[in-house]
């Protein structure tokens, strides 16, 4: 499975323009969950998309949260 969703058969990445706030949450989410080392299953993108709704502030504590829970643990 990937690691992120591929892009849809007729989506293409974007190279200028401004990202949505929802977009741009899943981006991070999506970015933090590779950094991790999270293999998302079929239910977590939907979590990822409903996340991403949420405001930049709990968006940024999840974010923050699974970078922390994806460090090794010392000793």
């Amino acid at each position: 499975m990937y690691s992120t969703p591929p892009f849809a058969a007729d989506a293409s990445p974007r190279t200028a323009g401004v990202f949505l706030a929802g977009q741009a949450h899943r981006m991070l989410l999506y970015a933090a969950l590779d950094a991790a080392g999270v293999a998302l299953q079929i239910g977590d993108v939907r979590a990822v998309f409903d996340i991403a709704e949420l405001d930049h502030v709990t968006v940024q504590t999840v974010v923050t949260w699974i970078a922390v829970a994806g460090r090794p643990v010392d000793g």
